[in-house]
């Protein structure tokens, strides 16, 4: 299940930070806790993933080096999606109930908040990246283990997508796929490095074409592909291949 939130800055020269994923994960959290405190008690604490966000789409702008974005449209949209239907609806209260948020220096008001219809997911569908997809591996480095994040054009990034995708499935679900084989093929890739926190993570937005077990496919879609997908990673789109309109 998937919502945009459409925001209108609110006052002059409104700039949105470069790095805001961990903002916007602390107020969707709070939004959460507006409705439900129990639910956004469980959803913080539990390591299993229970929503993903997009990148803030800014459809104008002017990019600052020293501040962030400048925003030069009137709104701007933020997504977000669960594979649990009271997640995402609690989430869309919280932002109704209080619609007023802040990232960085800037403020914003939610001034609507609308369910999305879900796509037709098919066999070799072509989906594109609303946030990075981040994918991470252990490697030893003067006798020490160092956290290693994954680009596609190394051939470890595969193996390491399809088994954190199984295991993110499985513990969501509490058991395993009925299909569990899929594949993709990277038509293109952006790498990127955003800071979340205190820690960086280096993601690829890109464009896939995606074959196999439908189960993960919609796991994927919901969740997002990937690691880390809480803080605004792995979320993808439906690419429309018949010229008609995406569906975010």
């Amino acid at each position: 299940m998937r919502i945009e939130i459409r925001l209108r800055p609110v006052g002059d020269d409104p700039i949105l930070p470069f790095n805001y994923n961990y903002e916007v994960y602390r107020q969707i959290v709070e939004k959460i806790s507006l409705i439900s405190p129990q639910l956004a008690q469980e959803v913080e604490a539990s390591h299993v993933d229970h929503f993903t966000f997009s990148r803030i789409l800014v459809r104008k702008r002017e990019l600052i080096p020293e501040r962030g974005i400048k925003i030069l449209s009137e709104t701007v949209s933020l997504y977000i999606s669960s594979h649990s239907p009271d997640v995402v609806g609690t989430i869309a209260e919280g932002f109704m109930a209080s619609p007023s948020i802040r990232i960085g220096e800037t403020d914003f008001v939610a001034e609507e908040v609308k369910p999305l219809k879900e796509p037709k997911i098919k066999d070799g569908a072509l989906f594109s990246t609303l946030s990075p997809i981040v994918v991470r591996t252990v490697k030893i480095s003067d006798n020490r283990m160092k956290i290693w994040d994954l680009y596609p054009n190394e051939p470890a990034f595969f193996d390491k997508l399809r088994k954190v995708m199984l295991l993110r499935y499985s513990e969501f679900h509490g058991r395993t796929p009925e299909d569990s084989t899929f594949k993709i093929e990277v038509i293109k890739f952006k790498p990127v490095r955003i800071l979340v926190a205190d820690t960086y993570y280096r993601g690829s937005l890109m464009i896939f074409r995606y074959w196999g077990s439908k189960e993960i496919a919609l796991f994927g879609y919901d969740l997002g592909f990937g690691e880390k997908t809480r803080y605004g990673f792995g979320m993808v789109k439906t690419i429309d291949e018949t010229g008609k309109d995406t569906v975010p």
